[in-house]
């Protein structure tokens, strides 16, 4: 066994067990060493005590020389010496012997026996014994040399103890000091010298001017800091340096020449890249004669100079001058400096090295640029000084390698860990697996969770056409593996759909036949599931569909289309949906358990890798789960509620325990669901609760686990001091990757205290007034919402008793029959628009009050006297960006004791007042100090014994005597005084003009048309019209007008207005306007003709689709513009609104900013002369006109500084000019996508986007935004039908055969001879019985009949019976409908690509009779009893259709009479519906039939005078018809 020794390390060997000095005259070392020729001192062993007398045995090499030296304390030491150097990289052998006073030292073949002379002849030696150097060497005696040992050991025994054995061992008697040990030889090469920080250095005398001659090999990890550093004067002037040092893992050298280098004093060069990648690199610093060098693994860089140069100081290698923490880390090795070869361990014990150190190079490499630590999932790798570390993306990954993804497994997790909104989500089905995570869709809006994965294959996408070829067809899903897809459906237990809608015309799909579909595990779907729509295997001539939900084999990866049974019309279309998978929001019963009391738990298998589950609770201290402790590995996990929002994880971990809490967003005691995870990846250990997590790492080179103990979930046999079992649920257990079934873990007919699913007390929500119901598994608690709800479940809601008030002059006045409105707990709650209201005051007869009131529309202020101090109590809500007069409901709460006052708003915001409760117990008449007093009483100046007892309570304000400050315009509801309630509502019984006790929001339901501003008056409502360009008290109102290019409005001014310097300083005008297209002069305002020089106008143009304003008052225009597009067709809002020289510009109120006119503009809108609209005036190119076309489009609601032109020309009396204007309603106003309510666009179904979303919702935690997905849509590709092999008849089978096929046909042959023969035989026997004398007249004559008649059975195809009737009349099986003009309207098959089939050529040679499908013939009254004509099948194919025998006629029988079929029994030509691209759609187009004329002639070819039937173009025989 071979170990490595780099310098710094040693062995400490006890050589003494119990720890005392030992005396000893027998002794034992045998050593076996290499060292290389670099290498030429060190200590390999050292034993010395100074107890009772200095004694020690060194062995050292000196100059590649061994020595052993030995002194027992008298006489002088005895020394071998090596006879040459054994640095010479080869093995040698050292031994030596003590016995008694006999000495033996051998090493290799040189060999020294020494007896001891003198009285002393033992070692008395402390207890440790160093190989390889030691502690402290320097000054040890008998050590000239005191550097560590550089090289190996093969063998180190002290007499029979082997120690290298014992480092191997980790032996108690043995320490392995420095390092790791490395149990082979290494070779070392030459001695490094460590820098192990940035302060350290090494400081060079050796060169002082001249040439400058430097050479070294350095390795680091880090890409910065200095290597070399010289302070250098130039020309005689101290004032310049040199510095070598890496720069981004580039090499670089700088020079500074100081003055005497002018503006250009600083020069630097480069050379190299990544040269921190732990690698060893040669350095050459040379000075010469007007060149400084640098070369790098021999790559040379220079700067050039004319400068004197010598040094000023010595040459510091490993930082600068200053010893700054700027320097280099890493080490330095074969330093050569002008020749000399500076030796490392003499350099390591003198005054030349600072910090610097011996240790084999044992630095910190760089593990990001060695690959030693890689970061996943797209961490960046970065090296510092205090440590390597993956710096991952915060919101998807975390870990020390970023192999932890934040993302849950599925929308259900997320759902269940708090996040209820719906919209695009990054699930990692596999967890920390390699497999990134995966986009998705979840929909939370119903009652079940729904999960939507997308795939590339496109809607309505064409699978067969005529001629088309075969096709295969390969899905790809988004971010997901087939592998990965079907875990996904498997985690769903199988409750995944996929819509699947087949268009056809003329093409049947025949599922495992003619299209094979196969889901991720490659199983094939090979028919349709139950309630699925069919009728395409019908391969009618017309548009059908086929759809309906897959729901097995799920989703499909691919598919193979084979184009068979085409005809010149085939077409089909596939629409597949994306994969919708769904699971319930409650846990499924069988994985759901309930603990009822706090010692019930389920024992399982002890984890692995890891665990996540669900569970409900009500109560801290719980123990969720306990991973318990093995009997012989002590590793446990311990999991429970510590605080509300806290969860803790105690762990015991490699003999160290941790806590590690995780402080949690949501209540954990809020009887929902939440979700923990744990997983275990080395180094570190995740813990997640619901969205929350903290990462626990265990020191490199150790690992996480094994744990040997049972896992118990709900809680623990060992249940810490203070904590409980939990009383709840637990469900969706997943361990080590694999679904947990909880049912197979206890039995419910034994265990009354775990039952399957979660039995919640709150599951029938018993809390009213939306109350939140707390769980306690065997009880319930309702928290009620607000403070004056009352009873057990809150039943009682006293929030419903409210008043409002519409004026700020009236309030409520109260009596109370106590002072204990003045000291108790009050709250309720208000509502108002109102900046400044006092809500309520109540003083008593000596003076003590109570006062709020709201002040800035955020403030609310409480006062109360303490004593004659005025307190104030205040609550900014501008510290959360929130303001109290918006309408909203506000919570007042006012909590008193005797000590404080807290005033809380809306629950969250507080502050307080340390003054007490001290109410005036004597009548007091003066002014309070403190605060200002706004509410003031009347005051009677008389003594407190002549003053009635009173309390008052004034709601909603005060009197005008009493106070300034306004009464509320708004509501209050819920008034509690500590626990009772005070009615308002019979407060306001009387008849009081503007109090209400109702609060009706009367602006909540849109009461304001068209974004019309509502204003609440509490008894009714104002609507604000100006900004929408609509009318009336509603803004329902439209007045407007369709203007052509060029339709023309003309308002002119000077028949109604009389200027004011007011009136001119002030203009408004608002319009809408609807078009779809670019440009055109909406409106302008100008001057009048007279004064061409002071032309003044406001314009407003449309530009590119871009709404421009210019306002220009004589000097010059000034220009606004607000990008578009508004010509999109809808409703667009234009306001300009001037206040003297500033100008306010909007569209659609997107809150436009003021523009200043320019200083020299007048403010004066001075001779108004018209208003126009829709265009430019006829020959007008003044007011920025020139060129201006006129508006196509609507203008709605123009009003200009309250002129209405529109209602005006389409009234009685009309006072402008118009030119092609008409009255239209323009356009609707563009609603956001958010408030449609079209809920019957299907969308896309690829992508699960509704039609028209636009971009995707996002939420702003843990899923982050999905990017769309731009992938390349499924493509079919071509696929060639194998041919069937034909199958290799052995000839013998053959010949066999033939010759048995030959003996049956003879063998049928013979028995049908003898047949016929007693046939015949027996046909002679009856005619000789029978004569013609023996029958009657009337059977002679009915013989003659039956020869005179045709026969009755004339057969047009093979059991088809046929009435001699010359008439017959074809009865269809349904009757013809007409085709409807268009398709169907959901959904539309895609339009066909090829050209409309030619239509079919007509016969001109005979008339025709087309065959419409199956008919029967009407018999004879001889043949009612004859079975009747089969029915021809439509869905036969046509390779199906026998060919039958064609009718003969019959010499003894006439042929009937020829006739042509009557109109009523010509069958109806069809409409054939071909699939057209002039069809809607791409479905089928009406072709008309060609006619067929009621009557003709028979054809010649036709057998009997019969007309000849055609099919399919083609003449068909009678006998064909028949078929």
């Amino acid at each position: 066994m071979e170990l490595t020794f780099h310098g710094q390390n040693y062995i400490q060997y006890q050589f003494n067990k119990l720890g005392q000095t030992v005396s000893r005259d027998k002794f034992r070392i045998n050593l076996q060493f290499k060292v290389g020729e670099e290498h030429q001192a060190g200590v390999l062993f050292y034993a010395s005590g100074s107890v009772p007398v200095e004694t020690y045995l060194a062995v050292y090499m000196d100059n590649g020389r061994i020595t052993v030296k030995m002194h027992t304390g008298s006489g002088d030491p005895m020394v071998t010496t090596s006879d040459t150097a054994l640095n010479d990289d080869s093995w040698h052998k050292i031994f030596i012997r003590l016995d008694g006073r006999f000495l033996l030292v051998v090493i290799d073949d040189q060999s020294n026996a020494n007896q001891i002379s003198g009285d002393m002849h033992q070692l008395h030696l402390d207890p440790d014994v160093y190989i390889g150097g030691g502690p402290a060497l320097k000054g040890k005696p008998g050590l000239p040399v005191t550097y560590n040992y550089i090289g190996c050991l093969k063998e180190a025994y002290v007499d029979y103890d082997n120690l290298i054995g014992g480092v191997k061992m980790n032996s108690s008697m043995i320490t392995f000091n420095g390092g790791t040990p490395i149990f082979e030889c290494v070779e070392l090469g030459h001695t490094p010298l460590t820098f192990p920080n940035k302060r350290s250095q090494l400081i060079l005398n050796e060169w002082t001017t001249g040439e400058l001659n430097l050479k070294f090999t350095f390795r680091t990890s880090f890409p910065d800091g200095i290597l070399v550093h010289a302070l250098i004067s130039i020309d005689d002037t101290p004032d310049g340096f040199l510095n070598v040092h890496l720069v981004n893992g580039s090499l670089e050298l700088q020079v500074d020449l100081g003055t005497n280098g002018g503006t250009n004093r600083q020069k630097a060069v480069n050379t190299g890249t990544s040269l921190h990648n732990t690698a060893w690199h040669d350095v050459h610093l040379a000075i010469r004669s007007g060149n400084i060098l640098l070369t790098v693994d021999g790559r040379m860089v220079g700067i050039p100079h004319k400068h004197s140069m010598v040094s000023r100081s010595a040459i510091y290698m490993g930082s600068d001058v200053s010893g700054a923490n700027t320097g280099f880390e890493g080490c330095m090795r074969q330093i050569h400096i002008q020749g000399n070869t500076l030796s490392p361990l003499k350099v390591i014990n003198s005054d030349m090295a600072n910090g610097v150190t011996i240790d084999g190079c044992q630095i910190a490499l760089n593990p990001c640029a060695s690959g030693e630590l890689e970061c996943e999932n797209g961490g960046a790798c970065t090296h510092e000084t205090n440590g390597t570390k993956c710096t991952c993306n915060a919101k998807e990954y975390t870990g020390s390698r970023c192999q932890f993804p934040l993302f849950k497994k599925s929308c259900a997790d997320y759902y269940r860990a708090g996040d209820r909104e719906s919209g695009p989500k990054r699930i990692d089905v596999d967890g920390s697996g390699p497999v990134p995570a995966a986009h998705v869709m979840c929909d939370f809006s119903t009652g079940r969770l729904k999960t939507t994965i997308e795939h590339n294959f496109k809607a309505k996408t064409l699978l067969r056409s005529y001629g088309g070829p075969h096709l295969d067809f390969k899905l790809q899903y988004r971010d997901m593996t087939p592998e990965l897809l079907a875990a996904f459906v498997k985690h769903s237990s199988g409750n995944c759909r996929q819509l699947f809608s087949y268009w056809c015309y003329e093409s049947p799909i025949r599922l495992g036949k003619f299209t094979r579909v196969y889901g991720p595990t490659d199983n094939e779907i090979s028919e349709y599931p139950d309630r699925f729509k069919t009728q395409c295997n019908g391969n009618r001539q017309t548009w059908q569909q086929d759809i309906g939900y897959m729901t097995r084999n799920l989703p499909i990866t691919r598919m193979r289309v084979l184009n068979k049974k085409q005809t010149e019309f085939t077409r089909a279309t596939l629409t597949l949906g994306p994969l919708e998978c769904f699971e319930s929001a409650a846990a499924s019963k069988p994985n759901t358990v309930t603990f009822f009391t706090p010692e019930s738990y389920l024992t399982l298998t002890p984890l692995k890798k890891s665990l996540s589950f669900i569970f409900r609770a009500s109560a801290v201290g719980n123990v969720v789960f306990h991973q318990m402790r093995g009997d012989k590995i002590p590793n446990s996990i311990l999991g429970y509620i510590a605080e509300e929002n806290l969860f803790t994880f105690e762990t015991n971990l490699n003999g160290k325990t941790d806590e590690v809490s995780v402080a949690t967003t949501r209540s954990m005691i809020d009887g929902e669901w939440h979700t923990i995870t744990i997983d275990i990846n080395d180094p570190d250990i995740l813990f997640i609760v619901d969205n929350d997590s903290e990462i626990l790492s265990v020191p490199i080179g150790q690992s996480i686990g094994p744990f040997r103990g049972r896992l118990r979930l709900g809680g623990t046999p060992e249940v810490p001091a203070g904590k409980e079992g939990l009383m709840g649920c637990i469900s969706a257990v997943t361990k080590d990757s694999e679904d947990i079934f909880l049912y197979d873990f206890y039995n419910e007919f034994k265990q009354d205290a775990i039952q399957p699913g979660c039995k919640s007390k709150c599951a029938k929500n018993p809390c009213k007034n939306g109350a939140q119901c707390v769980d306690k598994w065997t009880s319930y608690e309702c928290v009620c919402a607000h403070p004056a709800q009352k009873g057990k479940n809150c039943e009682i809601d006293n929030t419903k008793d409210m008043v409002s008030f519409s004026e700020p002059t009236v309030h409520l006045e109260y009596t109370p029959s106590s002072t204990d409105l003045l000291t108790s707990n009050l709250h309720l709650s208000f509502r108002t628009y109102q900046s400044d209201a006092l809500i309520f005051y109540a003083n008593d007869h000596l003076h003590n009050f109570v006062q709020l009131e709201l002040m800035d529309s955020a403030v609310l202020i409480f006062k109360y006297n303490s004593g004659r101090q005025i307190v104030e109590v205040m609550v900014d809500s501008r510290d959360e960006a929130m303001l109290l007069n918006d309408g909203a409901w506000v919570d007042v709460s006012i909590e008193r004791d005797a000590e404080i006052t807290v005033l809380k708003v809306n629950g969250e915001m507080m502050q307080e007042a340390g003054e007490p409760v001290n109410l005036l117990t004597e009548y007091y008449d003066g002014p309070f100090n403190g605060a200002e007093e706004t509410v003031m009483p009347p005051r009677v100046f008389v003594s407190s014994d002549k003053v009635d007892n009173y309390t008052l309570a004034l709601i909603g304000g005060a009197p005008d005597l009493m106070t300034s400050l306004p009464g509320l315009q708004g509501c209050i509801r819920g008034f509690m005084i500590g626990d009772e309630h005070l009615p308002l509502k019979p407060l306001a019984t009387r008849k009081m003009q503007g109090v209400s006790t109702q609060c009706t929001d009367n602006c909540a339901q849109g009461a304001c048309q068209n974004n019309g501003e509502c204003t609440e008056l509490w008894s009714s409502f104002r609507c604000n019209c100006s900004s929408t360009s609509y009318s009336g008290r509603l803004c329902s109102k439209d007045v407007g007008a369709n203007f052509q290019s060029a339709s023309l409005l003309v308002y002119p001014f000077t028949l109604y207005e009389e200027e004011s310097d007011k009136s001119t300083e002030m203009d408004s005008l608002t319009f809408g306007f609807s078009t779809e297209t670019d440009s055109g002069v909406l409106a302008y305002i100008r001057s009048d003709d007279e004064q061409q020089d002071m032309d003044k106008s406001i314009v407003v143009k449309l530009m590119d689709g871009n709404v421009e304003a210019s306002v220009d008052f004589g000097n010059g225009p000034t220009t606004i513009s607000i990008e578009g597009p508004f010509n999109d067709g809808y409703r667009h809002v234009v306001a300009l609104k001037r206040f003297g020289n500033r100008i306010l510009f909007d569209v659609d109120n997107q809150d436009g900013n003021y523009t200043t006119l320019t200083d020299a503009s007048p403010v004066q809108f001075t001779r108004r002369a018209a208003l126009v609209a829709g265009g430019a005036e006829y020959n007008v190119t003044r007011f920025g006109l020139d060129g201006a076309g006129g508006f196509q489009g609507c203008i709605a609601g123009l009003d200009y500084n309250g002129i209405k032109p529109l209602e005006l020309l389409f009234g009685a009396y009309a006072p402008s000019d118009s030119i092609g204007v008409s009255k239209a309603q323009c356009a609707m106003l563009k609603m956001d996508e958010s408030e449609s309510s079209d809920g019957d666009n299907d969308g896309d179904m690829t992508s699960g986007k509704p039609a028209g979303s636009g971009s995707s919702h996002s939420r702003s935690s843990q899923s982050g935004i999905s990017s769309e997905w731009n992938v390349k849509p499924a493509e079919g590709v071509e696929y060639v039908e194998p041919k069937k092999q034909k199958t290799k008849i052995d000839p013998e089978i053959i010949k066999y055969s033939i010759i048995a096929a030959c003996a049956l046909v003879i063998l049928l042959l013979l028995v049908l001879i003898i047949r016929m023969a007693c046939k015949l035989k027996q046909n002679d026997k009856e005619e000789e019985a029978v004569t013609m004398e023996e029958m009657t007249p009337l059977r002679r004559k009915d013989l003659e009949q039956i020869d005179a008649a045709p026969t009755r059975n004339r057969t047009l195809a093979e059991g088809v019976p046929v009435s001699n009737s010359n008439s017959y009349t074809p009865v269809p099986r349904e009757d013809p409908q007409p085709l409807p003009s268009q398709p169907p309207s959901q959904p539309q098959p895609p339009q066909p690509q090829q050209q409309q089939p030619p239509q079919p050529q007509q016969v001109q040679s005979e008339p025709q009779v087309v065959a419409t499908g199956q008919f029967t013939v009407e018999a004879s009254p001889e043949l009612k009893d004859e079975p009747p004509i089969p029915m021809i099948d439509d869905d036969v194919d046509d390779d199906e259709i026998t060919e039958a025998t064609p009718l003969t006629s019959n010499e003894d029988i006439p042929p009937p009479v020829p006739t042509s079929a009557p109109p009523h029994l010509t069958p109806p030509q069809p409409k054939k519906d071909i699939p057209s691209e002039d069809a809607p759609n791409g479905h089928e187009k009406d072709v008309p039939s060609e006619s067929v004329p009621s009557e003709s002639a028979p054809s010649e070819s036709a057998p009997n005078g019969h007309k000849p039937l055609v099919k399919n173009d083609s003449i068909l025989s009678e006998s064909e018809t028949a078929v």
